[in-house]
């Protein structure tokens, strides 16, 4: 029933957003949330036919934070920060201020310094922060955490992730120049590409492995038609277990829409995975034999669980289904915060592993601009 939901609201996330009406559908797949209230856009027009849209009721749609946490705030049981990334900090502070629990839009904020305060605020004051990392929702991305934890590729030898998209270059539909939002056509200490498509990059990197970027080196380059903006980064780097690896996200790539993928080689197997084919995953094994397993292979222990069969393989679940994965991990850890308890959950991200990927990308650009190699500090 409705009322055992977990009664949420928006902050950002209007029509207007790139994300709002993904996170939506993402919360009601599994139906443990409610969108409530909230305030979706800085447009009066744009916010009140977000509300609509949303089914919330206009009473409940506010056009400012302040009223809106004011008169919400003991109504909710979390805030969903979906406005762009560089207002993150202060809209997160102001729902802490609120004393409601925050699910925040990655990334947590545009610089490290400011998510490490988040962190502080979370560890010292009881708080409750969770950062949607949406790929991490899917269910092979989460078998081949659990293949590398248990052995199943040997010693990782190299790791790759790249993800490459077009829409800094591609022409839009009346064959004009691309026209991105505006705070992604602004770069910050961390460029925006960077904010938007590098924070992805780490948190899989990271993810998959359950291992720490140690140091990096990295060039950057502006490529396509959206201002001087940098729009095209590699690098190369190492964990702290000593593994190598090599990462690239750009906008400049005609004919990828969102080529996020992953190769991992190992001493006993290698395998990789597509975003855009996100059931399968390619797996070579010592003797050079290569199989293409879906969540039914028999390999496959995780991504065969029950709560990841909402329907039958051979009906592709997506990009959705991997964010409603996510959700329903943070309504587990939500639960138990608002029980007193400490959560532990794996699939999840916090304040303070967020903040660790932000110093990532501050030294990878710090690596662009020096030349030189860049350790990162734990």
């Amino acid at each position: 029933m409705k009322n055992n939901r977990l009664k949420v609201g928006f902050i950002g996330g209007g029509l207007d957003s790139a994300i709002g009406r993904a996170h939506f559908a993402a919360i009601n797949i599994d139906r443990q949330y409610s969108l409530d209230a909230g305030m979706f856009s800085i447009d009066n027009a744009i916010n009140s036919e977000s509300g609509d849209f949303y089914g919330v009721d206009s009473a409940r749609t506010y056009q400012d934070i302040s009223s809106f946490l004011e008169a919400e705030g003991k109504k909710l049981d979390a805030v969903m920060v979906l406005s762009p990334t560089p207002l993150h900090f202060e809209h997160i502070n102001q729902v802490f201020d609120a004393g409601l629990p925050v699910i925040s839009e990655k990334s947590l904020c545009a610089q490290s310094k400011d998510a490490l305060t988040l962190a502080q605020r979370v560890a010292n004051e009881r708080q409750f922060l969770s950062v949607t990392f949406t790929y991490t929702g899917y269910p092979i991305v989460r078998e081949i955490r659990r293949m590398i934890a248990q052995g199943e590729l040997g010693e990782l030898l190299a790791c790759h992730v790249e993800m490459p998209q077009e829409s800094f270059i591609r022409a839009n539909s009346e064959g004009g120049k691309p026209n991105p939002q505006k705070w992604r056509q602004l770069d910050y200490e961390i460029p925006s590409v960077t904010l938007d498509l590098g924070s992805h990059v780490i948190n899989l990197i990271e993810f998959i492995t359950s291992n720490l970027v140690r140091k990096i080196s990295a060039i950057t380059k502006h490529s396509g038609e959206v201002a001087q903006l940098i729009d095209n980064v590699m690098a190369i780097g190492e964990l702290q277990s000593g593994t190598p690896i090599s990462l690239n996200w750009n906008k400049v790539s005609l004919g990828k829409r969102n080529g996020l993928a992953l190769s991992i080689y190992g001493s006993l197997g290698a395998l990789s995975w597509e975003q855009e084919n996100p059931e399968y995953l390619r797996f070579t094994g010592k003797d050079g034999a290569t199989q293409i397993l879906d969540r039914s292979h028999p390999r496959m222990k995780l991504a065969a669980e029950p709560r990841y069969q909402r329907f039958k393989v051979g009906h592709p679940a997506g990009y959705i289904e991997a964010f409603a994965n996510l959700y329903h991990d943070i309504a587990i850890d939500l639960t138990d915060f608002k029980l007193g308890e400490k959560r532990n959950n794996p699939f999840t991200h916090d304040a303070e592993n967020s903040a660790h990927g932000l110093k990532v990308l501050e030294a990878l650009h710090e690596s662009a601009t020096s030349q030189r190699w860049i350790e990162i500090t734990h």
